[in-house]
């Protein structure tokens, strides 16, 4: 019977050491940071909130006070932060998860940190440019821009363009939006719809195009401008919402129009 138990003990101490490996006991720092990203990683919807709060997946819990997405993905990453403090990725996921609650100070905040990383992100100034516009800080946002527009590893030209737009139209200087807007897309024809190798595109450059002619007079040259537009939003957020403004404003072009840009293309890259 001493036996059995003894090899009961020896049988739950080895589970023991197995499970505080599993959980990082005997991790590298750097292991530790991979396991606090994808801790991050699993926060999908509010019941992954409720898995994590219990410790689950080896995840250190997460305080009940936490009850957003956002918030909750910030817990994991600036732990992650504190463990790899040179790595810029924790801190553009923070500026994300601010930017999707719509707190576009913080997320500047966090921007300007993700940043400071060397080499120094493209994304984070690009990333920065769009806080700006969103804050209403045009020339600041302008000037974010031609540090863009002086990269080398990029087609710095056209992403400053791009965005240079994007603060004029805002602006509502759509003229000199528009020369901008055109001359991205010419540019874009030589290579992507992508900022450099970020994962931010310049494909609402058509519809702010289609809402400039429009708004001009030309609702012809605005429809074909849209048609360019859906034809490259492959997104299925934005095809379930189109779908819904669709069958709520029909046929008319304004109210159609105005409410893809309030609802998603305004706040977004």
């Amino acid at each position: 019977m001493a036996n059995l138990l003894g090899v009961r003990q020896a049988a739950l101490m080895v589970v023991c050491v197995l499970a505080a490996a599993c959980c990082g006991a005997f991790q590298s720092p750097q292991e530790k940071y991979q396991k606090e990203m994808e801790c991050a990683s699993r926060l999908t919807d509010a019941k992954s909130i409720e898995i994590l709060a219990r410790g689950m997946f080896c995840c250190e819990p997460l305080p009940k006070s936490i009850q957003s997405l956002p918030e909750a993905r910030r817990f994991y990453l600036l732990r992650a932060s504190a463990l790899a403090p040179s790595a810029p990725e924790p801190y553009a996921q923070i500026a994300r998860s601010y930017w999707d609650e719509g707190n576009y100070r913080e997320a500047l905040a966090a921007f300007e940190e993700e940043g400071r990383r060397e080499p120094k992100p493209v994304a984070a100034l690009i990333g920065k440019v769009t806080m700006l516009r969103l804050l209403g800080e045009w020339e600041a946002g302008r000037n974010v821009a031609e540090e863009l527009r002086a990269q080398k590893a990029i087609d710095g030209e056209k992403v400053a363009d791009y965005l240079e737009a994007r603060l004029l139209y805002d602006e509502g200087k759509c003229t000199e939006a528009q020369n901008l807007f055109e001359k991205a897309l010419a540019r874009s024809e030589k290579s992507a719809d992508f900022l450099g190798e970020t994962p931010y595109t310049m494909k609402d450059a058509h519809f702010y195009l289609a809402q400039i002619r429009r708004k001009s007079g030309d609702p012809l040259g605005g429809h074909q401008e849209f048609l360019l537009y859906l034809k490259k939003m492959s997104d299925p957020d934005f095809q379930l919402a189109y779908k819904y403004w669709v069958s709520t404003f029909g046929s008319d072009q304004a109210k159609l129009y105005d409410t893809v840009e309030k609802e998603w293309a305004h706040v977004r890259q």
